[in-house]
């Protein structure tokens, strides 16, 4: 019974941990460029059974599952209009580039805003300088000139180089980390449009109904080892 207790146990943390996936996903369903996260699971140590004899058999017994590694899914969000001259949505491979006081960051979210700094107009993302192909922060004599601006787009040789910061930011995320200025025509930049969350909706609603199942059947599972070793106990004393 201990076994079945540690076996279902590890699966309701594992099933903890990909809820919390999940609400990620979900809390940011209208989040503009967002990219959701995806769990892989992977078994843990696994225990020969052995026979009647002694000898060990070909049957092993499972430890239960955790989430092994969390990936970014960098699928396209659908384009859809805005009609405002600072919205960007980027349709195909590649970042914008913000740069902040300490380092730069990436983002797929184009919803960017003009900003007045000491008389000098700035176009700004959460606070970020939003740079051009050039890696400068792209400054406007006036805030008509929005409309004909060279935002940067770049891309990165792997997508898997990059980390989430929070805020719909990443980082690179090893020193390896290499990204060039896009060039490429089936990269485009739509200025009017913003990028949807590529966040399916009724996909992540089954994913937590079987999740919702799947606790519950561990759940289960802990209350009536717990509940077998009590009697164990019971007739042992």
């Amino acid at each position: 019974m201990i076994k079945a207790y540690y076996t279902a146990t590890n699966g309701a943390i594992s099933n903890k941990n990909y809820l919390d996936v999940l609400s990620n996903n979900m809390a940011n369903i209208q989040t503009v460029g967002f990219k959701k996260s995806k769990a892989e699971f992977s078994d843990l140590v696994y225990t020969n059974i052995r026979d009647v004899e002694g000898a060990n058999s070909n049957l092993k017994s499972g430890s239960g599952s955790k989430v092994n590694k969390v990936d970014l899914v960098f699928s396209q969000g659908a384009p859809y209009r805005t009609g405002l001259a600072t919205d960007f949505a980027i349709v195909g491979d590649g970042f914008f580039s913000v740069q902040f006081e300490e380092e730069n960051l990436f983002t797929r979210g184009g919803n960017f805003e003009i900003v007045n700094l000491e008389g000098e107009n700035y176009l700004m993302y959460q606070g970020g300088y939003v740079l051009d192909s050039n890696e400068e922060p792209i400054f406007l004599e006036n805030p008509d000139d929005i409309n004909n601006v060279s935002i940067g787009v770049f891309t990165f040789y792997n997508n898997e180089d990059l980390e989430q910061v929070g805020n719909n930011l990443y980082r690179i995320s090893n020193e390896y980390g290499e990204y060039e200025i896009v060039e490429r025509s089936d990269s485009k930049l739509m200025q009017g449009f913003l990028e949807a969350s590529n966040v399916e909706v009724s996909e992540e609603m089954v994913k937590l109904i079987q999740l919702q199942k799947a606790f519950q059947l561990n759940s289960k599972v802990i209350q009536t080892a717990d509940e077998i070793q009590q009697v164990i106990n019971s007739l042992r004393g």
